[in-house]
């Protein structure tokens, strides 16, 4: 169909909203919400039918755990304030439990807060299944204090949302109990003032072909007009979203908009994201990231009963309905009294996330340039700072050190040392005087004693000899001043360094001696998941 959005692949990324994106769309500042509250965003999950064990039928039952961790894993890629599961979440709870168990540990891995409302899936079984024992702790562990299967809650300032439960245990129909309309009338006047959005599993406001009658008054909530008449007489309430009917569609009522969401494991296999400004609501569908499976659900939901109830002729015609046109799956929903829903221009768009990209790129730069002028300050100081210390530090090493009374002693001992040697040596050397005196005079009676034989030369040699000791011990014994004698490289001791084991990490910047190997693995690469279609 010409109006078939999802006729039209776009890429995922290419329709990101960011809320400053509002100013280029009509809508004046007069033209908001009466409630004062920050922009904030949420997703809506809605039918993902977990189940283990079961074979396909146009629910695609043994994808459901896929499909809902490929929808988490998308989500968590957004900043989301929360998210809401809107009903059937479970095929049924299964043995003891086991499916909603497993649903639960699959939307733990949400990066948000999330909270849950029931669908007849959920509450159906054999034997029945207790509400608040089964489900009540859960929503206790998210803050929401309720003895009973619907509960409210405001999870921002300003915003309140509120959970009804339609659900009716083996039945396609939903309604809302009298005490939970008393409830919900008590609720909205204690909460006044807050942007208010209800959610359910069943509509509240049922779209074509649903609001026909038989056969399709069997998925509806039989008393919707006397919820939405309550409602209505909020000015609080812009916003109601429910699932049940596998269909994408957006209607308006009272200044309210009643959207319907399309099943995560029923052709086309989407979500929704809601991004809401006080001007107004930008409502953005997905799908799942896996192109085969998705055409796969449109076989099975073409062959389904359900198709060939709405249009035996041509049951094809189903899927388009479940799709919805542009409007049903990104659009504009202004929250001022009696404007139409628009359908969002993709350029508009593009160019707002341009203009939001380039101004989060100009804020961070310049935080970047002030802390840099904040750092620049401490960091000189730091610099002064050293520069003072291995300044004093060069001081004190040229400085001479004070002696100590030990090396004082030692020199005073060194000193008296060397005056007792220097007087023994003028002793030695007044004792070696007179007895060579003696031994000239000796020499000279000899000389005259002796007889005369001719040779006149006198015996130097013996004279030498006598001469050469007393020579000797005139020299005066100095002090060694050699220096002592250093270990060569062979005996010098190893560094007192311990080896350091080699698992230990090196504080260095210099890469280590014996690096250890670290050669990585190739594992064979992910299958990427396919693209969105849309």
């Amino acid at each position: 169909m010409a109006d078939n959005f999802f006729d039209q692949p776009v890429s995922r990324r290419s329709f990101l909203f960011t809320l400053a994106a509002v100013t280029f769309f009509p809508f004046s500042q007069e033209a908001k919400a009466a409630n004062s509250f920050a922009p904030f965003q949420f997703a809506y999950v809605t039918d993902t039918h977990v189940v283990h064990g079961k074979p396909d039928s146009y629910l695609l039952l043994q994808e459901s755990q896929l499909f809902l961790q490929d929808c988490i894993k998308q989500l968590n890629g957004e900043k989301l304030d929360f998210v809401i599961f809107g009903g059937d979440q479970v095929e049924t709870p299964g043995v003891d439990d086991a499916n909603w168990q497993l649903f639960v540990d699959c939307a733990q891995v949400l990066s948000c807060p999330w909270s849950f409302v029931l669908g007849e899936k959920d509450v159906s079984g054999n034997p029945p299944v207790d509400k608040m024992k089964l489900y009540g702790p859960d929503w206790k562990q998210k803050g929401i204090q309720t003895d009973k299967p619907y509960w409210s809650q405001s999870p921002l300032p300003g915003v309140h949302i509120i959970g009804l439960d339609t659900s009716r245990p083996e039945s396609t129909a939903g309604d809302v109990s009298n005490e939970q309309l008393e409830w919900l009338k008590k609720d909205l006047t204690n909460n006044a003032g807050k942007f208010t959005i209800v959610f359910s599993h069943h509509p509240l406001l049922a779209p074509p072909p649903f609001d026909a009658g038989p056969p399709w008054d069997d998925y509806v909530t039989t008393n919707g007009a006397s919820v939405r008449e309550i409602l209505a007489g909020s000015k609080d309430v812009r916003l109601a979203i429910n699932g049940h009917l596998h269909v994408n569609k957006v209607e308006q009522e009272a200044a309210i908009w009643y959207v319907s969401g399309a099943s995560l494991d029923v052709y086309p296999c989407s979500y929704k994201i809601f991004r809401i400004t006080p001007q107004v609501i930008q409502m953005e569908s997905y799908q799942v990231s896996y192109p085969a499976l998705i055409k796969k659900a449109r076989q099975q939901l073409d062959g389904s009963t359900i198709a060939f109830k709405y249009n035996e002729q041509k049951p094809t015609a189903f899927a388009d309905l479940a799709v919805g046109g542009r409007i049903d799956n990104m659009a504009l929903l202004p929250l001022a009294p009696g404007q139409p829903a628009q359908a969002i221009d993709e350029k508009k768009l593009k160019k707002a996330k341009e203009e939001q990209t380039k101004k989060e790129q100009a804020e961070v730069a310049k935080g970047d340039k002030k802390k840099g002028k904040s750092e620049s300050k401490p960091e000189a100081e730091n610099k002064k700072q050293k520069k003072e210390k291995s300044t004093s530090k060069k001081e004190k090493s040229t400085e001479p050190e004070p002696e100590s009374k030990s090396s004082k002693s030692q020199t005073e001992s060194e000193s008296s040392k060397s005056e007792t040697e220097s007087s023994k040596a003028e002793q030695e050397s007044s004792k070696s005087k007179s007895s060579k005196s003696e031994s000239k005079s000796k020499d000279k009676k000899n000389s005259r004693k002796q007889p005369d034989t001719g040779d006149s030369t006198p015996d130097l040699d013996k004279t030498k000899n006598e001469a050469t000791p007393s020579d000797q011990s005139l020299k005066t014994p100095e002090p060694s001043t050699a220096p002592e004698a250093k270990p060569s490289a062979e005996e010098s001791p190893k560094s007192a360094e311990p080896d350091s084991p080699k698992d230990a990490p090196s504080t260095s910047n210099d890469p280590p001696s014996n690096p250890i190997n670290t050669k990585e693995s190739n594992p064979q690469p992910e299958e990427k998941a396919q693209p969105s279609p849309n």
